[in-house]
């Protein structure tokens, strides 16, 4: 056998994000290179000038790939596909290693968790290491070092523990499969991003008996364009008057327009037409990376759909996920089920350290995890959308979720073509203004952010970067659903919530 491991590093698609983690990422791969000298190996970057950029790109670098263990190298976020079908290419036995950096302004674990969705959809098995601080080679040396010796790495991990099914779970599941069926999904665009996170109309329908309907942004756009400038200020008016905040500027390339919002004022109501006219339950909705080249980005709008205080609104919750994540949509929708219509949060993990998990959405919470009220915006704020991502800008729906207690987690995912649904809890971690400023001093201060002591290392598991979130216990029922439903249900806590206290 040869020592030698090949590295590769896939990145995002524009340039500018390449611009931003590139130059870390070299300085982080010089690290990674020592250790594997040091351990006795010879490291092979299979693109030492730049990051693969596409997936055509990956493939063709893919074939230079000739070492006995292979290392993919996440630094910052990087597109799904970019990772997932060049490694499919590789043998089925060569060891396969997922190195994704921790550090919260560079979120490679974000990215190293999306590709996990998609190699382990289609069979690919890996092991997978996370590193903070790459100067400090104590930290990943001996994980390293078991990977590329034994070609595999798995941590010890506590005993998971086991979820009891009440009478009450099970009437909730029930309840909740006979709504699911015959209801209809909506997903306006094409994936996100090169990201694994659809689900095929076929299992939409078999195991749901939810039927899947597919519209063209662009349909979205010449409805919202049609919408009148009157309703979409009279939104904005409800919004301001019910105490959300909006951090509005002049220079649209920098700050967040009146125009911006109203815009996506335009795109709320053409989503409530297109859920009326074709009868859907609930939605996905691209926005990356399509929609934000030419519109202002949908997050706002998505945020205050998800709200039960809306413009207009019905007293109800109108789930809809971003970035076209049809896993999480669903789990969205089955939260709200099983919680008797709360609504329900989009997150991506984006950090953690010493069991406190930072959620850490690009902007599309709903207000009501500010303060868990229904009554009021307070607490929520938009601002513009990062002008490095977001070329048109828009509004986010943005909170520091203040509510404490107990939280569930839930995902719809993939292994090896087969669905199942995977969950746990935690609890909220209430921030000082002071720790919030501290912890978003590198980690996206605009966005959404929600911090929770969970019950489990669910890095090590979660084959997603989007968890989805409701506050209050709901595990049994969702092992009860999943098992209404004949899908495989996984539980990754190793404690309970009262055990967290």
């Amino acid at each position: 056998m040869s020592k030698v491991v090949d590295i590769y590093i896939p990145l995002d698609e524009r340039d500018s994000a390449i611009a931003e983690v590139w130059p870390v990422a070299k300085e982080q791969l010089k690290e990674i290179k020592a250790v594997i000298k040091a351990c006795g190996w010879t490291p092979n970057v299979l693109n030492p000038t730049k990051p693969v950029a596409s997936v055509a790109e990956g493939l063709k670098i893919i074939k230079k790939a000739k070492g006995s263990r292979f290392i993919n190298f996440i630094a910052g976020w990087a597109y799904p596909d970019f990772t997932v079908s060049p490694m499919w290419q590789l043998p089925s036995d060569l060891p396969k290693l997922m190195l994704g950096s921790i550090l919260p302004d560079f979120p490679g674990a974000v990215g190293l968790l999306a590709a996990q969705g998609g190699l382990s959809q289609v069979g690919v098995e890996t092991s997978r290491i996370f590193v903070e601080d790459f100067s400090n080679h104590d930290e990943y040396k001996e994980a390293l070092s078991t990977f590329l010796n034994k070609g595999s790495y798995q941590p010890e991990l506590p005993k998971l523990i086991d979820v009891a099914v009440s009478e009450k779970d099970q009437q909730r599941a029930r309840k909740a499969a006979a709504s699911l069926k015959g209801s209809i999904y909506g997903a306006v665009g094409p994936r996100s991003m090169q990201m694994w996170n659809k689900i095929s109309d076929a299992d939409f329908l078999s195991i749901f008996g939810m039927a899947r309907e597919s519209f063209d942004g662009l349909r979205l756009a010449k409805m919202a364009e049609k919408v009148p400038l009157k309703k979409a200020k009279a939104a904005f008016k409800f919004l301001k008057d019910n105490g959300m905040e909006f951090k509005l500027g002049k220079n649209p390339k920098k700050a967040l327009t009146e125009e911006m919002v109203l815009f996506q004022m335009k795109v709320y109501y053409a989503l409530l037409e297109l859920k009326e006219r074709y009868g859907l339950t609930c939605m996905g909705v691209q926005d990356q990376l399509d929609w934000i080249e030419h519109y202002p980005a949908t997050d706002l709008t998505l945020g205050i759909l998800n709200n039960k205080l809306r413009p207009d609104g019905d007293g109800k919750t109108v789930v809809v996920a971003t970035e076209a994540d049809d896993g999480a949509a669903l789990a969205m929708q089955t939260l709200k089920l099983l919680s008797g219509g709360k609504p329900a949060g989009f997150n991506d993990l984006r950090y953690w350290k010493d069991g406190l998990y930072w959620l850490v959405n690009s902007g599309a919470l709903a207000p009501y995890f500010a303060k868990g009220s229904n009554k009021t915006l307070e607490g929520a704020w938009s601002e513009r959308q990062t002008p490095m991502y977001f070329k048109a800008g828009g509004g986010t729906s943005s909170v520091v979720v203040r509510k404490p207690g107990v939280v569930t987690w839930a995902r719809y995912s993939y292994r090896n073509h087969q669905l199942y649904l995977c969950a746990g809890r935690g609890v909220t971690d209430v921030p000082t203004e002071e720790q919030w400023k501290e912890r978003t001093a590198n980690c996206s201060p605009d966005w959404p952010q929600h911090y929770v002591r969970m019950c489990g290392k669910i890095e090590w598991y979660l084959h997603t970067n989007h968890p989805m979130t409701a506050f209050g216990d709901h595990l049994g029922s969702l092992k009860a659903l999943a098992e209404e439903l004949g899908i495989p249900f996984e539980c990754y806590d190793h404690c309970t919530p009262d055990d967290l206290a």
